[in-house]
């Protein structure tokens, strides 16, 4: 019983690795792809460059003058 499920295992594992061989002997990878494209279209940026993107959109402030007052804390210790 256990030889038969191996068997059965194992003939479904060469199955699936024979397929998926003959897929990618018929249909090749397309070189067309648009992921590949927008990869490959990108600068190349040597190492250290340093690149800034302002956004116009967010050229509000955060707060207005009715946000509220700025809070000093300190830290305290739990030990005194």
């Amino acid at each position: 019983m256990i030889i038969g499920l191996l068997r059965t295992i194992l003939i479904i594992i060469v199955f699936y690795l024979v397929v998926k061989l003959l897929t990618r002997l018929l249909f090749p990878p397309s070189r067309n792809n648009s992921t590949m494209n927008n990869r490959n279209n990108k600068p190349k940026k040597k190492e250290g460059d340093i690149t800034i993107h302002f956004d116009k959109r967010t050229d509000k402030k955060m707060f207005g003058k009715d946000s509220g007052e700025y809070v000093d804390y300190e830290d305290v210790d739990k030990d005194e």
